[in-house]
């Protein structure tokens, strides 16, 4: 399996290079989207192989070229590839030559330790484990060594430990998006709270707020039960546990409170999109209350928004927002009810009245 990941790894490098060069041909192109659409685990190794990607193209820019590491590139160097050659069908099975080797994708990941201060925020998953935290307002992708990623929500925080037998994460604070790569050999399972969430190939968020756990699935299935009830259980002994375990699949949301089962409901597409609308630094409200909207906003800044009339907060509000745009999100909630938004220091009090926009 380790074999097979670190050449799944290694084609998805050479993809990564060869499409950060510019245009591909058609026949190229398809060539890709095969191989992607071949294994889940592909997907997953390419988005990771070109975020890491990026990131080194960030650190030469940004700090010179990197070198002087057994397997790098030479002092003075560039990281600018050598022509890729073309993947086809009767080499993508066998460990490909690759123009920047994993080793030197490594070397310089490890250099990069020294200067994430300056802006980069790339880290590696070393010995199966890690902590990673997102600041207030930040939305932070991890590619993980398996071949998944998660996405961090603003104020979150994740610990990883991965063994042979098992793939576990503690979402500790916030939000977190998972794409799951398939590997049936090691269960992937989420523990938030007391409720353990385990996939084998899928995508879904879950959300911690104090005692409630939100699940929301986008692609393939879950299985939702209490932490302890998952721990060291096959699919084989979860199955006969039932009804302990609830089932949830896309485009379907549990709700998990403490001391209660799960309760899961359908949840449309564009509803799903809405609520993951965070991915793209973007919040979206659909009915919910001016008071429900503001806490989401404020979750995403060090400024703060207070209702201070509890019928104003009860208004529902519609729209969609910059998640870091307090002045428009308080200019246009005061527009829509008819309030008025008034700048106190750090604060942005929203009160009934005639409209007055933050200055």
């Amino acid at each position: 399996m380790k074999r097979i990941m670190e050449t799944i790894s290694e084609l998805a490098a050479r993809w990564a290079v060869r499409t950060d060069g510019g245009a591909m041909s058609p026949e190229e192109q398809r060539e890709l989207d095969t191989w992607l659409a071949a294994d889940s685990r592909h997907r997953g190794a390419y988005v990771r192989a070109r975020a890491q990607w990026v990131d080194l193209d960030r650190l030469a820019a940004l700090h010179g070229p990197v070198g002087g590491a057994e397997g790098g590139h030479p002092a003075g160097s560039s990281l600018a590839p050598k022509p890729v050659p073309k993947l086809t069908a009767a080499n993508a099975t066998q460990p490909p030559t690759v123009a920047l080797s994993r080793r030197q994708l490594l070397a310089a990941g490890i250099a990069a330790v020294g200067v994430i201060g300056g802006g980069v925020s790339w880290m590696i998953l070393r010995e199966g484990q890690g902590r990673y935290v997102s600041g207030i307002g930040e939305v932070r992708r991890i590619a993980l060594e398996d071949g998944s990623t998660l996405l961090l929500n603003t104020a979150s925080e994740v610990t990883v430990r991965f063994t042979k037998k098992q793939r576990d994460i503690r979402l500790v604070l916030g939000e977190a998006l998972f794409e799951v790569a398939h590997d049936k050999s090691r269960p992937f399972i989420v523990r938030a709270n007391d409720t353990a969430v385990r996939a084998v190939g899928t995508a879904f968020a879950v959300r911690l707020e104090a005692a409630q756990v939100d699940v929301t699935v986008t692609e393939g299935a879950v299985e939702v039960a209490d932490s302890k009830a998952m721990s060291g259980l096959g699919p084989a002994t979860l199955a006969a546990s039932r009804p302990a375990v609830k089932r949830v699949v896309a485009h379907e949301r549990a709700v998990i409170a403490r001391a209660r089962a799960p309760d899961v409901e359908p949840i449309g597409p564009a509803e799903a999109e809405r609520q993951l609308a965070w991915r793209e630094g973007l919040v979206s409200f659909d009915g919910e209350s001016l008071q429900t909207a503001v806490a989401e906003i404020n979750r995403h800044n060090r400024r703060q928004i207070v209702v201070d009339d509890p019928a104003l907060g009860a208004m529902p509000i519609v729209g969609v927002f910059r998640a870091t745009d307090l002045e428009g999100f308080s200019a246009a909630a005061a527009a829509a009810l008819k309030g008025r938004a008034i700048r106190d220091g750090d604060l942005i009090r929203l009160q009934p009245g005639a409209v007055q926009t933050p200055k």
